[in-house]
C-alpha cells in the first residue's frame, strides 16, 4: 500500500501552465486548419528545389516558382501571369505582365481554349468537326491529399447536405463563355451542385474604363453537397449560346476562342469557424480542428514556429508583414518542411493563415497569443545551413529589430496614431489583441545568438517595458549546451534587466525543448524541482516522447502510442507541482494531415472529414482541462510499489467568508475543489491511500490571497461534519503499445475509453483506498 498525502498549498498555479504550439508542419495549415480545400488557390506556387537540399554552397536550399502546379488543364492551356514571382534564391523579380494582377503582389492564370460551340452543332454536321463536342475544355484541381502515393487523389470532402462557399476573381479577355463550377467524384458523378458564371468578355468591353477595376471580377456562390465523398474541383468552359457562333451557309460548329483570367480561387464548408463574424473576413479555419483545439483549454498559443521561423537560409525565414492584408497582397513561401514530404517539394506556405487570423484565433479561444520572430540567424538544427546576420547591419535594424516593435504595434496599438495598428482596425479588429510577450528566435543558441536576443529586448523593453520576452535554450535539452542561456536569464533576473511587471511575474523565460523517450520524460518528473526561484521562469515549448534524442526509429508504429502518453504525463506532473517556475508548456507537433505527415508523433491528426486526438492528445487533455488555481504540497510514500507513480495537485477554495453552497455573492461559480493527478507508468496495479491532510475537510472554508485555510471555528467545523465529499474519478488505461490509427478515408480506430465512477466520502474522513491500474493516468476531483 503506497500512501499519497496531499497537504497544504504551496504557491497559485500558473495562469498559462498548458497551451499549444501551432506549426506549418504536415500540412497542419493549408491542407488541415486553412477551410480552403483549393490546392495552389492563387496560382503563387512557390515551393523547395528538393533537388538542391542536401547541396552544399549558393545553390543549397533553392527556390523553385511553380505558379500553376497542383491544377490540370484539359483542352485548354494556361500562362503564369503577374508582376513579379520569387526567383531561385527567394529573391523578388519583376516580370511582365499583359494586364494588372488583383494585386501587386500576386499572380495569376491565363486560360486560353479553342472550342465548338456545343449547343448550336447542326445534325449533319461534318463528322471531323463534330467530333469536337465530345472534347469537353475543364480545370481541375485535387486539393491537399498529401501527395507521393496519394497525389492522384481527390481531397474536397463532401457532406451531402451541407452548404459549401465558392469564390474567385476572374476576368474575361477574349470570347464569350460560362464557367461551371461543382466537386465531383473520382468518377466523374456531381458531388455538389453546379455554380455558373457568365465570362463574357462582351460585356466587359461595353463597361468605360472606370467602371472596370481591370476588368477583375467577384465572383460568389454557394452550393449545396449532394453525396458523401472526396472529390475534386471542376470547372467546365462552356462557350456561351450566340448565332454568331455557327456559319449559316453549312451548318458546321464554328471555333470560339475563349481567354480569360483567374485567381484566388477558394472552395470550403459554409459552416467554417467564425462564419458571420466579420472579423473573419479573410482566412477562414476549419471548424472540427479549432473546435479540437479549444477542448484542451490552451491559455496560450505559439506560433508561427518552429523551425519555420528561422528558414533554412536567408529569405527563407517567416515574414509577419507578408502575411498580412487582403489576401492577394500576402507573399507565398515555401516551408522548410518541405524536404519531409514524400514528393520532397510540394509544400507551399500560401499564408492564407497569417498573423492577423492567428491573433483572432486567440481571441477566439481565449489564449494569449506569443509570435515568436526570427532573431536574424537561420535554423541551427543538424543538418541545415546556419547564416548569421551582421548585428550592426542596416538590414538587422530594420528587416529584425523593427520587425518586433512594429509587430508589437500591429498587436497593441493605437489605430489613430500607429500605422500599423491601423492595418489591424482595417482588417476588421480596430480593438488591441492584448498581446503581452513574444519569443525572440527559436532553439536559436551561441554567442552571436545571446548578442541578438540582447539588442532585441532592449529595444523592446524601451518601449514596451513590460513585454515578457522568451529567449531560446537552444535544440537540446541538456544542462551544458543551455548553460549560456541560462546564465544570461537568471542575471538578468537578478539584476532587473528584463521585463517589468510581466504578465507572469517573470524578468524573463527561457524556452527549453525535448523530444527524447518515455522513459526520459518519465525521469524527468523531478526536473525542477530544484531550478532557483529567481524570477526567470522556464517555457517548455516543445515536448514529445517520440524517442528522436534517445536514436529511437521515428516510425508509424512506434508514434503516439500509449507508452509515449504516460511518460509525457509524468513529466507534466512535475511542471505542475512546479509551476511557480515553470509557467507555460506546450506540445509540438500540434497538428499532422494524413498521409502528408513529415513528422511521425503529433497530437492531433487528421485527413480531409475526420479528426483523430491520438493518445497523447488524451492524456494532455485530462491535464489542460483541469487545473486550479493553487498548487498543493504532494508526498508519495518511498517504496519499491511507488517507484513508478507520479502526482500532483491543484485545486480551488472558495474565498473567505463563503461557503460552498453560496450563489448570491462575488463566490457564486466558484467551487471548492481539489484536483489530483495520478500517473502510473509501471506494468503492475499499485493499492494507494490517498490522504487529502486538511483538504476534504478544508474545502469551502477559503483562502485568502496567502492561500492558507481560515475559518477554523467550532461552528463551521461542525457544519463542515455534517457534509460528504463527492469524489469523482475517471482513468485511462491501455497496453503501453496502443494507439489511435486513422487513414486517408474514414474515421480514428482506437480510441481509449475512460472509466468513470464516483465516490462519496463524509468530510471528516480523509482517507480514500484506491486500486490504480497498471498504465493509467488517474484523475480524482474531490469537491462538495
Amino acid at each position: 500500500m503506497v500512501r499519497i498525502t496531499i497537504s497544504d498549498p504551496t504557491h497559485r498555479t500558473s495562469e498559462r501552465l498548458y497551451g499549444v504550439f501551432f506549426e506549418d508542419i504536415n500540412h497542419s495549415a493549408d491542407g488541415g486548419l486553412n477551410a480552403n480545400m483549393v490546392n495552389n488557390y492563387s496560382f503563387d506556387g512557390v515551393y523547395l528545389n528538393h533537388h538542391t537540399w542536401r547541396i552544399s554552397g549558393a545553390d543549397r536550399w533553392s527556390t523553385e516558382a511553380d505558379p500553376l502546379r497542383f491544377w490540370r488543364f484539359i483542352n485548354c492551356s494556361a500562362e503564369s501571369c503577374g508582376t513579379e514571382i520569387r526567383g531561385e534564391h527567394g529573391q523578388i523579380i519583376a516580370t511582365d505582365c499583359p494586364a494588372a494582377p488583383v494585386h501587386a503582389h500576386s499572380r495569376y492564370a491565363r486560360i486560353t481554349a479553342s472550342m465548338p460551340s456545343y449547343s448550336t452543332v447542326s445534325a449533319d454536321a461534318a463528322p471531323a468537326e463534330s467530333h469536337l463536342s465530345d472534347s469537353p475544355v475543364f480545370i481541375e484541381n485535387l486539393g491537399y491529399n498529401g501527395g507521393g502515393d496519394n497525389a492522384d487523389e481527390p481531397a474536397f470532402s463532401i457532406v451531402a447536405g451541407h452548404d459549401y462557399d465558392l469564390n474567385f476573381e476572374m476576368r474575361p479577355v477574349n470570347g464569350n463563355a460560362t464557367l461551371a463550377i461543382s466537386v465531383i467524384g473520382a468518377n466523374g458523378d456531381p458531388l455538389t451542385e453546379t455554380a455558373r458564371f457568365d465570362c463574357s468578355a462582351t460585356a466587359l468591353e461595353a463597361k468605360s474604363s472606370a467602371d472596370r477595376d481591370n476588368g477583375w471580377r467577384h465572383c460568389t456562390a454557394q452550393v449545396r453537397g449532394l453525396a458523401t465523398d472526396y472529390g475534386k474541383l471542376h470547372i467546365a468552359i462552356e462557350p456561351a449560346t450566340s448565332d454568331s457562333d455557327t456559319t449559316a451557309s453549312t451548318g458546321k460548329a464554328a471555333r470560339t476562342d475563349i481567354m480569360f483570367d483567374l485567381d484566388l480561387v477558394q472552395f470550403m464548408d459554409a459552416d467554417y469557424w467564425g462564419a458571420g463574424d466579420p472579423k473573419w473576413r479573410y482566412g477562414k479555419l476549419r471548424r472540427d480542428l479549432v473546435e479540437t483545439i479549444k477542448a484542451l483549454h490552451p491559455t496560450f498559443m505559439r506560433f508561427p514556429g518552429g523551425c519555420i521561423v528561422e528558414g533554412v537560409t536567408p529569405g527563407n525565414e517567416y515574414r509577419w508583414k507578408d502575411t498580412i492584408g487582403s489576401l492577394a497582397a500576402r507573399r507565398p513561401q515555401y516551408s522548410i518542411w518541405s524536404f519531409k514530404m514524400p514528393d520532397g517539394s510540394s509544400y507551399c506556405q500560401s499564408y492564407q493563415i497569417g498573423f492577423y487570423e492567428y491573433f483572432c484565433l486567440c481571441e477566439d479561444l481565449g489564449a494569449k497569443p506569443l509570435p515568436t520572430l526570427f532573431a536574424g540567424i537561420a535554423c541551427q538544427s543538424p543538418g541545415r545551413d546556419p547564416r548569421h546576420m551582421d548585428i550592426d547591419s542596416d538590414a538587422f535594424q530594420r528587416n529584425v529589430v523593427q520587425d518586433y516593435l512594429d509587430l508589437i504595434e500591429f498587436a497593441n496599438g493605437d489605430p489613430e496614431t500607429s500605422p500599423w495598428a491601423a492595418v489591424r482596425r482595417d482588417m476588421g479588429h480596430p480593438e488591441p489583441f492584448g498581446l503581452d510577450m513574444i519569443g525572440v528566435g527559436n532553439e536559436n543558441f551561441g554567442a552571436d545568438y545571446v548578442a541578438k536576443f540582447t539588442r532585441i529586448s532592449d529595444a523592446i523593453h524601451e518601449r514596451y517595458p513590460q513585454m515578457l520576452c522568451i529567449m531560446s535554450a537552444g535544440l537540446f535539452p541538456f544542462r551544458l549546451p543551455m548553460k549560456r542561456t541560462w546564465d544570461y536569464a537568471r542575471n538578468a533576473a537578478n539584476t532587473g534587466t528584463g521585463a517589468k511587471d510581466s504578465a507572469t511575474g517573470d524578468a524573463i523565460i527561457v524556452d527549453e525543448h525535448s523530444y527524447h523517450s518515455a522513459a526520459w520524460f518519465e525521469s524527468q518528473a523531478t526536473r525542477f524541482d530544484d531550478y532557483p526561484r529567481c524570477g526567470a521562469g522556464v517555457y517548455f515549448g516543445e515536448y514529445s516522447a517520440n524517442g528522436y534524442f534517445a536514436g529511437q526509429p521515428q516510425t508509424e508504429q512506434g508514434a503516439n502510442t500509449w507508452k509515449s502518453a504516460l511518460g509525457e504525463a509524468a513529466f507534466l506532473t512535475g511542471c505542475e507541482r512546479n509551476s511557480d517556475v515553470v509557467r507555460m508548456t506546450s506540445y509540438a507537433p500540434l497538428l499532422a494531415h494524413i498521409p502528408a505527415k513529415g513528422w511521425a508523433q503529433n497530437l492531433i491528426e487528421f485527413n480531409p472529414a475526420q479528426v483523430n486526438p491520438t493518445l497523447n492528445y488524451e492524456a494532455e487533455l485530462l491535464f489542460s482541462a483541469h487545473v486550479g488555481e493553487w498548487t498543493y504540497q504532494v508526498d508519495v510514500e518511498q517504496s519499491t510499489a511507488a517507484r513508478h507513480v507520479y502526482v500532483s495537485a491543484t485545486g480551488t477554495d472558495s474565498s473567505a467568508g463563503s461557503t460552498p453552497d453560496d450563489s448570491s455573492g462575488v463566490n457564486s461559480g466558484k467551487q471548492a475543489c481539489r484536483i489530483i493527478k495520478i500517473v502510473n507508468t509501471g506494468g503492475s496495479a499499485v493499492d494507494v491511500t490517498l490522504e487529502i491532510e486538511r483538504g476534504l475537510a478544508a474545502l469551502g472554508k477559503g483562502t485568502g490571497d496567502t492561500g492558507i485555510n481560515t475559518g477554523n471555528n467550532a461552528a463551521n467545523n461542525a457544519m463542515i461534519r455534517h457534509r460528504t465529499i463527492r469524489l469523482e474519478i475517471e482513468t485511462l488505461c491501455a497496453a503501453p503499445e496502443a494507439k489511435t490509427i486513422i487513414g486517408y478515408r474514414g474515421e480514428a480506430q482506437g480510441a481509449i475509453i475512460p472509466e468513470r465512477r464516483t465516490v462519496s466520502l463524509p468530510a471528516q474522513n480523509s482517507l480514500l483506498a484506491m486500486k490504480i491500474k497498471p498504465y493509467s493516468l488517474t484523475l480524482v476531483t474531490a469537491r462538495w
